[in-house]
């Protein structure tokens, strides 16, 4: 930890909904290395078996052999929520007839466009992927990390992510989970919340998807060779909020034992969870462009339209998301955590260097004008621009749109995506009862080189994903990147073995030491809290309400 701190000058970038664009090229090289390890396993070798099999409490599964992992795709974790069952908490799976064959990746849950190199989103989605280091058996235990997926509770399956590089080089076993999408996943209506009073208000039913898969795989993890005792939940974006309403629901079992949130805006500031209210409120305006307009048959009429007609009211409505109510989300989990009303268990809580970069570039545009820049200052804080401007001054940067992206990134404005209210807010609060981990990712080209503009990306919202959850090579990273790549999956697996981070040299030490941790290609860096702060303003921000 004694390498110079490479600050890079510009800063910081996006909204979620703009995630699903900067992936495409991640998505594509996953499932173009998923094609690769298929077709090993199809042909095969004397010395690696092509199949492998495991007893789960549903029946006998079969995954596939791809070199030092077993990949075990599609298993069905609650029955399909179709006709009936739309907008109910999930039911248990039903037992395999014969062998259950998890070769293929399900299909994305229902969402609006469709994930490139995927069967088309279908309401049949609740399944997750296992992949586990080669000869995990039955016996042994194996330590167990659960992702859950982001792209703002509308978006994204568990596919896109691989576990492989994680799950083979570190010995874990990783679970990648799909959850109910959109309108599927998050209507909130008056007549809905009476069928889910035992549970989680309505307009959580994604949450509610989540939780089974935890509990599917407490159950039957030690099939697997995992043991259900040591179940680190972690997620990206929407799945981070996703980890920090698991943190302060009121659950009556201890089913993990870890937590890790990237990027997760669980404060206050956060766009992805509203009142119970207000979702009520947009669940009646879903259910009139969806033409259903009796209040008292709300559920019915919607539950007999089909999917494609549900989701063009929900684009005529606008983004469904979580809602606080219910014992999945009593309160906001912001106010949760600094209450102390948490599981006290250790927690990795960080961000990207980049968050939102690129979201004011619609504003401003590349190359920017000093006239643009204060045009976007004023858009969003209105007669705070002039304070804003000061702090951030164009002339600091080398084009004004680094400035409104800086500006972006480390404010959260407008949507709690933002370095201060997740590296200062959330991993404070998390501070003050738990031990916590904290890290920012600072590669200048953790979300690729410049565009043909030469707008330069640095680190976006959901960077991480790309040295985490993907497979890592040379062909598309440098060798800088990918040894950081090889400590940041190191720093996650040991946390998840033992709950003491450390990447083969170095511990990391909790915030409580007075420092964060921030990745970079050139060598990880200890920043401390205070020069931390002072990177990102993030006192200005508190001081103007941010």
């Amino acid at each position: 930890m004694t390498l110079p701190n490479t600050e890079y000058g510009a800063i910081k970038l996006k909204t979620e909904r703009a995630i699903l664009s900067d992936l495409t090229k991640t998505a594509f090289y996953m499932i173009l290395a998923g094609a690769f390890w298929v077709a090993v396993v199809a042909h095969g070798t004397q010395s690696e078996p092509a199949a492998v099999l495991v007893r789960t409490r549903q029946g006998l599964v079969q995954g596939l052999v791809a070199g030092n992992v077993e990949q075990f795709h599609g298993i069905p974790y609650a029955l399909p929520p179709l006709d009936s069952l739309r907008w109910r908490p999930p039911l248990p799976p039903r037992p395999y007839v014969g062998v259950l064959h998890a070769t293929n990746f399900p299909s994305p849950c229902m969402q609006a466009r469709p994930v490139a190199g995927f069967a088309p989103p279908s309401e049949d989605c609740l399944y997750l992927n296992v992949y586990r280091p080669l000869r995990s058996n039955e016996g042994k235990r194996t330590p167990v990390l659960i992702y859950i997926h982001g792209g703002g509770f509308e978006a994204g399956t568990a596919s896109t992510r691989d576990g492989v590089q994680l799950a083979a080089g570190n010995n874990i076993i990783v679970v990648m989970v799909n959850y109910r999408l959109d309108a599927f996943g998050w209507l909130a209506l008056p007549e809905l919340d009476s069928e889910t009073a035992n549970g989680s208000s309505s307009g959580n039913y994604g949450l509610l998807d989540i939780l089974t898969a935890v509990r599917w795989v407490h159950d039957n993890i030690a099939a697997f060779g995992g043991d259900p005792d040591n179940v680190t939940i972690a997620g990206t974006s929407a799945g981070g909020i996703a980890v920090c309403a698991l943190l302060t629901a009121r659950l009556h079992e201890r089913i993990f034992r870890r937590a890790i949130i990237e990027s997760g805006e669980c404060t206050r500031s956060s766009a992805y969870i509203t009142s119970h209210r207000d979702a009520l409120l947009h669940g009646t305006k879903f259910a009139a462009n969806a033409r259903c307009t009796d209040a008292a048959k709300f559920a019915s009429c919607l539950r007999s339209n089909p999917a494609t007609t549900l989701l063009s009211a929900s684009e005529r409505s606008g983004p469904f998301t979580s809602n606080i109510g219910g014992s999945l989300m009593p309160n906001a989990p912001i106010e949760a955590i600094e209450s102390g009303e948490l599981e006290r268990i250790p927690v990795i809580v960080g961000a990207n260097h980049d968050e939102q970069r690129r979201s004011p570039l619609e504003t401003v545009g590349f190359p920017a004008t000093e006239q643009s820049y204060h045009k976007y200052l004023t858009d969003a804080f209105g007669p705070l621009g002039p304070l804003v401007a000061l702090q951030y001054p164009s002339a600091a940067f080398v084009d004004p749109s680094y400035a409104a992206g800086a500006v972006a990134s480390d404010s959260g404005v407008p949507n709690g995506i933002g370095v201060c209210p997740m590296l200062v807010e959330l991993a404070r609060a998390l501070a003050k009862f738990n031990q916590t981990f904290a890290y920012e990712l600072s590669d200048p080209h953790g979300s690729g080189v410049a565009d043909s503009a030469g707008f330069e990306p640095g680190s976006l919202h959901t960077a991480e994903i790309g040295f985490l959850y993907s497979q890592v090579a040379p062909v598309w990273h440098t060798p800088e990147q990918v040894q950081m790549a090889t400590r940041m999956q190191r720093y996650w697996a040991t946390f998840v073995q033992n709950g003491r981070p450390n990447d083969g040299s170095h511990d990391w030490p909790s915030l409580s030491s007075g420092s964060i941790l921030r990745f970079q290609p050139s060598g990880d860096f200890l920043v401390p809290t205070r020069s931390f702060s002072e990177d990102h303003h993030c006192e200005f921000w508190a001081g103007l309400g941010y």
